[in-house]
This record gives C-alpha cells, sequence and structure tokens, in this order.
C-alpha cells in the first residue's frame, strides 16, 4: 500500500529535524519516507538480538528510548542508549552480519523500519546518508561545525573590537590607480608607501580591481606578465567588497570563508579604504604571528603575561572562524611552548643557567601537546652532569625553575597542587636518577606508581638540549614491555574510568557540588588517553600525542582505518567542548573548566558527544579484552 502524499510529507518533516535527513536531497528523502514503515514496541520487547542471524531493515527512532545491551566477559553489562533520530544497527546492515547487542525498548516507543533493499539504494545514490552510515563520527562533525561556527561567534562578536564597523579601523586613506598605469610604476608606488595593495579604479573613482602582494607572486614573478604592461592585465577584478557599516567580525569571516586578505570598504558608494588581514591582527593583536612575535619580546614577567592573554583571545577567534580542535590545539601548543621558552629566558636573567646539558620537560596534557586554555603546570628538568657533582647542579637549576614556574603562574598557568613542577627536588634530576625512578615505578603496582606513570610516562622535551629526553624516551620504550604486569596493572586503572553513558537517559551525571555536569576532561578524555597510552608502552611507540599514538598502534592491536579516524575525531570532539564556554542548563550559571551540562547542548551536539562515548567506550572493551586473564 503507497501512503498518501500527506503521510509522505508529515514523514520528511519529522525525520528532518535529525542527521543524516537533516542533509539530503528532497527527492531522496521522499524515496525514504515512501518506503518507511511504523512499529509500536511497548517497554521490554525486543527489537533484535544476535540470535537474528539476518537483519532485514534499519531501524530509525521516532519517538521514545531504545537500550542494546551485552554482556561483557567480566560480567559487567556494556549499554547502549538511543533516541529520537537515532539509526541501528547500521555497522550490521553494512557488514551482513548478525548485530552484537540485544536491543529493546526502554519505554513504550515508535520505530521507523527501513527495508534493506531501500539502505542499500540510498547508499548508492545520497552521499550524505552514505556518508553518515560509513562514516558516522566524522559526519556528525561536519554537521555540527556551522553551528559551533555561529555559536562561537556570537560569543566573540560581543567583544568590542570585533564589533566596531570596518569603517572606523580603516588604516589610511585609500591608494588608487587608474587601470592604464603600468605595473612597475605601482610596484614602485607600493615599494615606497610601503603598502600591501592598489586599488585600480575607473574615471569615476570606482573600484573595477585590486592588486596586492600576492598577485605580485602569482601574476608577474610566476605568470610572466611583464613590469610594462597596463596593471588591469595583473589586477583581481571585481574586488569584493563591504559597506563601512560592517563590522570587524564579518570582515575577518569573509576573510577566513574565502581566503581573501583585502577586502575593499565602501562608504555610500564611494571608495573609503582596503582593510588588510593584517589590519584587523594589528587591531586585535590576534594573529599567530603577531603572538609569537609579542611572546617573543616580552622583557619581563608583566609583559609576557599580556602576551599570553593574547593568546586565549586569538584562540576564541579561530574558534569562531571554524578551525578544528586538532588544529587549534596544536597552535595552542605551540604558543604556549614559546611562552614557557620566553619564561625560561627571563627567568634565566637573574639565575644564569648552570653549564651543564639540561632539558626542560613537558608533562601531562603538555607533554602530549593537547593543552586546553584550562590547564596547571607540569614540568621537569633532566640534566647531564658531566664531571660536575650533581646535586650543586640539581640546587642551582631549582632555583632557576622556582624563578620560571612563578613567571608562567602569572601567564595564567596556575601552580600545579601536586607540586609537579621543575623546582620540585624530586622533580629536578640527572638523566641517571629519571631512569632509576621509572625503574622503581616498573616495578611496583601501586597506586602512587600508576599515578605517577600517567604523568611523567608523557614527557615530551620542551626547552634546552632534547637529547637526554630522547635518550630516556628510547630507554623507557625497552624497560616497560619487559614489565607486563605493570602494563596490565596500567590496563586495569585506564578501565577504572568508564564514559558516562546512562541507561535511562543518555548521559550519567554527576549529583554532587555541580549537579546535571559532567567532567569531560575525566570521564571523556582521559579514558581515551590511559588506554592509548598503555598500547603505546607496551608496543614499544615513541609519540606522546594521544592522536598519534592510536595511529602508531593501530596495526598492532588489528584496529581498522576507519575506526582509528573515528575515534580520534571523537577525541577531538571532546577536546573542543572542553575549549568552549559553557553554561548550566538553566543558562545562568558559567561552569567551572571542563564541565558541561548535557541537557543545556543542542540536540546534535549531544549526539556527537553520546558517539563520542560510545567510541571511547569500544577503545575500553578492546584493551580488556587484550588484557584478560
Amino acid at each position: 500500500m503507497t501512503p498518501s502524499a500527506t503521510l509522505v510529507k508529515d514523514t520528511i518533516d519529522d525525520l528532518r529535524a535529525h542527521a543524516p535527513f537533516d542533509v539530503m536531497e528532497a527527492a531522496h528523502l521522499e524515496v525514504l519516507a515512501a518506503r518507511l514503515k511504523l512499529g509500536y514496541y511497548a517497554k521490554g520487547d525486543v527489537l533484535l538480538s544476535p540470535r537474528d542471524s539476518v537483519i532485514e531493515h534499519l531501524y530509525i527512532v521516532q519517538r521514545g528510548t531504545i537500550v542494546g545491551r551485552r554482556k561483557g566477559r567480566d560480567g559487567e553489562v556494556d549499554e547502549l542508549t538511543l533516541s529520537d533520530g537515532e539509526c541501528f544497527p547500521v555497522g550490521s546492515l553494512i557488514g551482513r552480519r548478525a548485530t552484537v547487542l540485544t536491543f529493546a525498548a526502554q519505554e513504550d516507543s515508535f520505530v521507523y523500519l527501513l527495508p534493506l533493499d531501500v539502505f542499500e539504494h540510498l547508499m548508492d545514490i545520497s552521499r550524505p546518508f552514505r556518508e553518515f552510515a560509513v562514516h558516522r563520527m566524522a559526519s556528525l562533525l561536519s554537521m555540527s561545525q556551522r553551528a559551533l561556527q555561529s555559536r562561537a561567534s556570537q560569543s566573540v562578536a560581543d567583544t568590542r573590537d570585533l564589533a566596531r564597523p570596518v569603517g572606523t579601523v580603516l588604516m589610511r586613506p585609500p591608494v588608487t590607480v587608474p587601470p592604464d598605469r603600468k605595473v612597475r610604476d605601482v610596484l614602485i608606488t607600493m615599494h615606497e608607501l610601503r603598502i600591501g595593495s592598489m586599488v585600480i579604479v575607473d574615471a569615476d573613482g570606482n573600484p573595477i580591481g585590486i592588486f596586492t602582494e600576492r598577485d605580485v607572486l602569482d601574476r608577474i614573478a610566476l605568470g610572466g606578465i611583464s613590469q610594462d604592461a597596463p596593471i588591469e592585465a595583473a589586477m583581481t577584478r571585481n574586488p569584493f567588497c563591504l559597506p563601512a557599516s560592517a563590522d570587524v567580525l564579518e570582515a575577518a569571516q569573509v576573510m577566513a570563508r574565502h581566503r581573501f586578505r583585502h577586502v575593499v570598504v565602501m562608504d555610500e558608494g564611494r571608495l573609503a579604504g582596503v582593510i588588510s588581514e593584517r589590519d584587523l591582527f594589528s587591531l586585535q593583536r590576534m594573529s599567530v604571528g603577531g603572538s609569537a612575535k609579542a611572546i617573543e619580546r616580552a622583557g619581563d614577567s608583566e609583559a609576557l603575561a599580556v602576551a599570553a592573554q593574547d593568546v586565549r583571545r586569538l584562540t576564541a577567534t579561530l574558534l569562531a572562524q571554524g578551525v578544528g580542535a586538532a588544529q587549534l590545539i596544536n597552535l595552542v601548543t605551540i604558543l604556549n611552548d614559546a611562552i614557557v621558552h620566553r619564561a625560561l629566558t627571563i627567568a634565566g636573567r637573574a639565575k644564569p643557567i648552570p653549564g651543564a646539558t639540561w632539558c626542560w620537560m613537558g608533562l601531562g596534557s603538555e607533554g602530549r601537546m593537547e593543552q586546553t586554555l584550562s590547564t596547571d603546570q607540569d614540568n621537569a628538568i633532566i640534566f647531564e652532569p658531566g664531571r660536575e657533582d650533581p646535586e650543586p647542579l640539581a640546587a642551582a637549576f631549582r632555583d632557576w625553575a622556582l624563578e620560571a614556574n612563578t613567571i608562567l603562574d602569572a601567564c595564567g598557568f596556575p601552580l600545579c597542587k601536586g607540586q609537579v613542577m621543575a623546582s620540585n627536588p624530586r622533580w629536578c634530576m640527572s638523566a641517571d636518577g629519571w631512569r632509576k625512578e621509572f625503574d622503581r615505578w616498573l616495578r611496583a603496582t601501586t597506586g602512587e606508581a600508576l599515578l605517577n606513570a600517567g604523568i611523567f610516562f608523557d614527557f615530551r622535551a620542551l626547552a634546552g638540549e632534547p637529547a637526554p629526553a630522547h635518550e630516556l624516551r628510547a630507554w623507557l620504550g625497552g624497560a616497560a614491555r619487559q614489565h607486563p604486569i605493570f602494563l596490565r596493572q596500567m590496563a586495569i586503572n585506564a578501565l577504572a574510568v568508564k564514559p558516562p553513558l546512562g541507561f535511562v537517559k543518555d548521559f550519567i551525571v554527576d549529583s554532587g557540588d555541580f549537579p546535571g555536569t559532567i567532567d569531560l576532561k575525566q570521564y571523556g578524555a582521559r579514558p581515551i588517553i590511559d588506554v592509548a597510552r598503555v598500547y603505546a608502552l607496551r608496543e614499544g611507540v615513541a609519540h606522546t600525542n594521544t592522536a598519534e599514538r592510536l595511529r602508531a598502534v593501530a596495526p598492532a592491536i588489528g584496529m581498522r582505518d576507519e575506526e582509528v579516524l573515528a575515534l580520534i575525531d571523537a577525541f577531538h570532539f571532546i577536546q573542543l567542548l572542553r575549549l568552549r564556554p559553557h553554561e548550566g542548563s538553566e543558562g545562568s550559571v558559567k561552569l567551572p573548566p571542563n564541565r558541561i551540562a548535557p541537557d543545556a547542548l543542542n540536540e546534535l551536539d549531544r549526539r556527537i558527544l553520546k558517539e563520542a562515548f560510545r567510541q571511547a567506550r569500544k577503545l575500553q572493551n578492546r584493551l580488556e579484552m587484550d588484557f584478560a586473564a
């Protein structure tokens, strides 16, 4: 029986509220809606189980809650909660295999059923549907990107500089030339005035083109246009124009979206000037190069603290422009490393660095190159004393480190509450001392040894001579594999904290000081970080970054490429959420760093977060099987 046009339309409207149906073509949605059947399942009814050898339908939750369960090898039940708009069992349909979970209705539920032949047909004709089915995590992240940009842009747009009209921040009157002016003359003028662009105007003063430093390379140096040719031959025609009333943020977004470096500004139909990417960054003190230079030029701790604050402002701006979590955290790491280098230099002026081979090591998130904007200090010193007595050298290093730790504290990196800092005598040692300490931990199975391994085994060379740190890494790579009991204890420790996927609701939330929230660092990032560390130590992988560790160990642990990509995407999404400021579910209370209220997220973000937690749980299940007795 063919459904009526009204029913098909109502079904499409229902599906449009969820991914991936919200980005599918109307014709493809009609094919889908016309073949769907709506089934009712009472609380406790089983929809699918491993005993069903052939999967004949894709199930789409229309309304209600479906829970998939299976019992792990340790007797613990693994659960998957599905709510409105979610699909299952996609992997089983694609792989033509039975599901490993038993799916049952948690409450009275309505579920759409899509026949297998229509599922396969949609996989052929609809790219969004196929991408979602094959690469679900990446597809969800892509769908979320525009919304993330919009929300971040709105928060940044509230700042004074970015909300100013571009007409009020023009640096100079426009420099114009007619289209018949020779290229050579234009280049001479640009050099003499030290400007990066010239506007080409017609007889009435209207802009018809723009000539920039990029055109010099693309069209003169590489394109072969003669310097005796008219500038009209080398200019970029129909330059992008903004009204003078447009705000600075809009100009920045236009440049980011279209890869422009210059935008022409018009005021009531007349040329008002040109605003460049350099102008915006100069105005806001928000460019990577500008931030790096400000850090390098900082002469004291006060100036360095100002530069560190600019790094945080830059991060907010780049988040608004849609920079991904991996790139953004990498940028934060680079600039934070520069801050550490400068802090060490400033501290060294008062207390000269001793004449020994030394290396300042970053630990924890800094060692993994995964710092967010809210992180305390975790650092240490390793040195080679040569013929010198190591004790006086260590004392001199600690005095210098104390000054550096104090400067970094002023720059927004709080002193470590656990005293994991280079100024602590325990963490300022010779290379021989570090090997002995690591060896002691590897031979122990105490909680303290495991806790220290979770911090110190993620070390990397950050300043000074990297050789001592690299040699220690090579030694640890061999030593760790000789202590399987310790690795097994690390694996057990990595399984102690589970991603907070709920049974009745999507998430298990805290009920203590911050009710209704989740600690993303503890319950989201940590499970993935801890498992990646265990595998890296077992396989002798030298990487400290979590994503790099996962890529490196994947072949050894039998993880397929698509599984690795989904897991890394999940980890990066959790990191991205940690970078964003959050409010409680009432929308009025700003939460502490790393805290998030799932109820305050939009539907798509909740769905992606749930999928990210599922990926973390799957990784833990793999570790549990690999280290089973």
